[in-house]
C-alpha cells in the first residue's frame, strides 16, 4: 500500500491552516453550546440557582472526526490557504460566549495554546526524552502519541475533556500501536514526577474516550524514517555520476576556508551532522500542527533542507571546544536538485511513472514547508517547545477551570479536604 492510499493521506491529511481552524472552531463552538445549553444559560445570568453551577446534567459526548467533518470543500476556499479563518466572538453567528455565571468560555485561540502546551509535554512522558527510565520508548512512539492527541481535539474540545488526561492516554495507546507495550502504573508514576499526577483510572477512561474521538483508525506515519531512508539513499547516490554535482565538501582549512572544497566521494560521517540535526527538527514537528497538514515524506525531506543549511552555518568549535575558530567545515547538498534528479526518470524501481509536474509540485510544497519548519523555534504553527507565553497560559487555564464540563466534583472535594485540615 502506497501512503497516497493510506487513512491517513486520504482522511486525516487536511489541505491548510484554513481548514485546520475551521475544524478547530467547530469543536469550540459545539463545547459552547453544550455547556451553555447545561448550565441554563439566560440573558438575565440565571439568578441565584447559577451560583451552584456544577457539571451539566446532559451527557458527555465524545465526538468522532468523520461524523463532525462535513464537507471539505466548505472549509476551505480556493487560494485562501494560508489565510486563517477566526470567527469575531463579537460577530452575532459566533455562538454562547459566557456560562450563566456570567464566566467567559474558551475561545478557539485560547485552546490551540493549551494544546500547544499539552502536547510539548507528552515527549516528556514517553519516547528518547521520557523523564522515566522505564518510559524511555523509540521516538515514533512519541510521534504517534502527538499525532493521536492533536487528531483527538480536530473534533472535541478542551472544556469538554481534560487535556492533560488525554495526553498521558495518547501516550498510553502510542505504546500499544507501535507494540511497546508499557505498564500504565509507569505512566502514572512519571506524570507524578512531573508534578502534574494523572491517576490510573483516569488514563484507562480517557483511553476509551481517545479511540473513539480518533475513530478508532490507529494507522499513522512519521517523518523519522524518511529522514533515514533519505540519508541512506544520499549515501549511495551522491557517488554516482549525476550525484556528484549536488555535493560540495568543504574541510574548513587553506586561506580561503570558504573556497576550500575537497575533491573526494561522499561518506557515511560526511551526513551524519545533517541527520542528526533533521532527527532534532522532527522532534519539535511531531508535537506541532505540521503533522496534520502535510505528509511524512514532505516533512522528512524539508527537515534535511533545513538541517542542511543549519549545519552549513555552523562554524567549527576549537579543539578545546572554548572559542569557534570562524571556520565552517560542512557538506552542502542541493536537495531541491536531489529530487529533480533523482526522479527524473520517467519510471522509478517500483515501475511507478513519475510526472514531471507531481515532481515540481513536491518541490514547491518541499519548499514551502521548509520555511515553515524554520518558524517552530518562534513558537508558530502549534510548536510549544519554544517561546511559550507562560503568562498567557496561566490566564487561560484560569478561565478553563471556570468554564470546564470536567473535573467540577474532584476539585470540590479537594477544596472541602484543604477546609478540614485548616480546621484540624
Amino acid at each position: 500500500m502506497h501512503y497516497h492510499e493510506t487513512s491517513q493521506a486520504t482522511k486525516w491529511q487536511l489541505s491548510s491552516q484554513n481548514e485546520l481552524n475551521s475544524l478547530r472552531e467547530r469543536a469550540n463552538r459545539r463545547a459552547r453550546e453544550w455547556l451553555a445549553q447545561g448550565s441554563g444559560q439566560t440573558d438575565d445570568g440565571g439568578g441565584d440557582e447559577a451560583q451552584q453551577q456544577q457539571v451539566p446534567s446532559i451527557p458527555l459526548e465524545v465526538f468522532g472526526f468523520a461524523a463532525t467533518r462535513g464537507d471539505r470543500s466548505s472549509l476551505t476556499t480556493a487560494g485562501s490557504e494560508d489565510v486563517p479563518v477566526v470567527t469575531d466572538e463579537s460577530s452575532p453567528s459566533y455562538g454562547p460566549t459566557h456560562n450563566a455565571l456570567k464566566q467567559p468560555f474558551l475561545n478557539p485561540t485560547d485552546e490551540c495554546l493549551l494544546l500547544s502546551f499539552y502536547a510539548s509535554k507528552i515527549p516528556n512522558m514517553i519516547g528518547p526524552r521520557a523523564t522515566l527510565p522505564r518510559c524511555v520508548r523509540a521516538p515514533k512512539v512519541a510521534a504517534t502519541a502527538c499525532l493521536l492527541f492533536k487528531r483527538f481535539y480536530l473534533s472535541n474540545s478542551v472544556m469538554m475533556f481534560d487535556p492533560k488526561c488525554m495526553s498521558v492516554a495518547a501516550a498510553f495507546l502510542a505504546s500499544k500501536v507501535e507494540d511497546c507495550m508499557l505498564d500504565v502504573r509507569y505512566l502514572e508514576l512519571a506524570t507524578k514526577e512531573m508534578n502534574a499526577p494523572v491517576g490510573m483510572d483516569e488514563i484507562l477512561q480517557a483511553e476509551v474516550q481517545l479511540l473513539k474521538g480518533c475513530d478508532f483508525d490507529l494507522l499513522m506515519f512519521h517523518p523519522y524514517k524518511t529522514v533515514l531512508a533519505c540519508t541512506e539513499d544520499l549515501r549511495v547516490y551522491l557517488k554516482s555520476d549525476r550525484g556528484r554535482c549536488l555535493v560540495e565538501i568543504d574541510d574548513g582549512g587553506g586561506e580561503n576556508p570558504n573556497k576550500h572544497f575537497v575533491d573526494r566521494q561522499v561518506v557515511g560521517e560526511d551526513l551524519r551532522p545533517m541527520h542528526n540535526a533533521a532527527m532534532e527538527i522532527c522532534d519539535d514537528v511531531i508535537v506541532s500542527d505540521i503533522p496534520l497538514m502535510y505528509g511524512p515524506g514532505e516533512i522528512g525531506m524539508a527537515a534535511l533542507m533545513v538541517a542542511n543549511d543549519y549545519v552549513c552555518d555552523e562554524p567549527i568549535m576549537s579543539p578545546d571546544n572554548e572559542q569557534e575558530t570562524g571556520l565552517s567545515k560542512h557538506t552542502k547538498i542541493d536537495l531541491i536538485g536531489y529530487i529533480r534528479s533523482r526522479f527524473q526518470d520517467s519510471t522509478n524501481e517500483l515501475q511507478v511513472k513519475i510526472d514531471a509536474n507531481a515532481i515540481e509540485s513536491v518541490v514547491s510544497r518541499v519548499t514551502i514547508l521548509s520555511s515553515i519548519i524554520r518558524e517552530l523555534k518562534e513558537g508558530k504553527h502549534g510548536c510549544g517547545n519554544h517561546n511559550v507565553d507562560m503568562e498567557s497560559l496561566k490566564g487561560v487555564h484560569k478561565k478553563l477551570k471556570k468554564c470546564r464540563a470536567w473535573g467540577q466534583d474532584s476539585s470540590g472535594s479537594k477544596k472541602k479536604k484543604k477546609k478540614r485540615k485548616a480546621d484540624e
